[in-house]
């Protein structure tokens, strides 16, 4: 071969493989501009969670699910944001305790809410979710909902996170962010099924995690009707009216929208999402339920029930577990 037809065949091969290049990293970042979750690792956990939504809207097979039918419900502390150091709930009626307690000092010797003051972490999460309403009744006792309510959002925003040094309102866990998307994007309605209080949860749903304040089912104080200065008001006695948690759950799912959801995802750490995942589980038809392990002490916290009960629970029933630690990318975005 001639050192011209050398040279042409060595730049023909080189302009090859530079094609060949630009078409691998073209396709490369076309699959990470369509991957709807991009802060998932590539693990079975993603691949199922992506298999279960293309199955149940790919009408004619044997997974679909009816559009009226795609309805999810997420437990939110610990599941969608952080539980620790304090359930985000707390974080607005945090001065209105210790205010609480000034006034009535035999309010202070609750386990909760001693633990509180004392800035004990681990008791206060060992009083699970009754502790936090516990001390929810004690900041509202004798406030009208009005008044509770309109610190939520900016106190929210004005108090940071210890551990991921942005405001507690931007501390949704990412990839949870990301399945609520995918989740709404395919025709499901997503829904909160919480412990904590149904007024606090509302007033941040929306701006969280997208998900309207009719769509929060969750605890609720009792409340009486009253009238301050010619005007009927609604004000907290004090009192736990309704706890939705553990059995309460599906309970409470069933209330509010009467049928059994397609989607669920709670969190192992206080066994309260066992029985509304069992619930789902149960239907007729297919669903999925995701239990989220923290089992990432470096980037979030680790911590477990005693018994393993919910870890145990998810292996005999079917459950996907979330590792953190490995299934998830990053935890909290910037």
């Amino acid at each position: 071969m001639s050192r011209l037809g050398q040279h042409h065949a060595a730049f023909t091969s080189s302009k090859l493989v530079a094609i060949i290049t630009v078409l691998l990293l073209s396709a490369s970042a076309a699959f990470a501009q369509n991957d709807p979750l991009p802060s998932w690792n590539d693990t079975p956990t993603k691949r199922a969670i992506l298999d279960f939504v293309e199955s149940a809207t790919t009408e004619g097979g044997a997974g679909f699910v009816s559009r009226e039918d795609r309805v999810a419900a997420f437990d939110m502390d610990g599941t969608l944001v952080p539980e620790k150091p304090v359930p985000i709930a707390l974080v607005p009626v945090l001065t209105d305790i210790k205010e609480a307690v000034a006034r009535k000092p035999f309010l202070g010797e609750k386990p909760a809410v001693a633990a509180l003051l004392k800035g004990d972490e681990e008791a206060l999460h060992a009083a699970g979710q009754q502790g936090i309403l516990d001390l929810v009744a004690v900041a509202t006792d004798g406030r009208t909902t009005e008044e509770i309510v309109k610190n939520v959002k900016p106190l929210l925003d004005k108090e940071t996170h210890p551990k991921f040094a942005v405001p507690y309102s931007k501390t949704v866990y990412q990839p949870m962010r990301e399945l609520l998307a995918l989740l709404a994007e395919n025709g499901f309605q997503n829904w909160i099924c919480s412990g904590s209080p149904v007024l606090i949860t509302r007033e941040l749903s929306m701006e969280m995690f997208t998900i309207p304040a009719e769509r929060v089912i969750g605890s609720t104080a009792g409340t009486k009707l009253d009238e301050r200065e010619g005007r009927t008001v609604l004000v907290f006695d004090g009192t736990i009216d309704k706890f939705n948690d553990g059995a309460g759950k599906p309970v409470g799912i069933n209330l509010a929208m009467g049928r059994r959801p397609v989607f669920v995802g709670g969190n192992e750490g206080g066994r309260g999402d066992i029985a509304m995942m069992r619930w789902s589980k149960d239907r007729n038809g297919p669903s999925f339920q995701l239990l989220i392990d923290h089992d990432d002490g470096e980037r979030e916290y680790a911590y477990s029930e005693s018994d393993d009960y919910s870890l145990n629970a998810a292996g005999k029933y079917g459950f996907q577990v979330v590792s953190m630690r490995n299934d998830w990318k990053t935890i909290v975005g910037k």
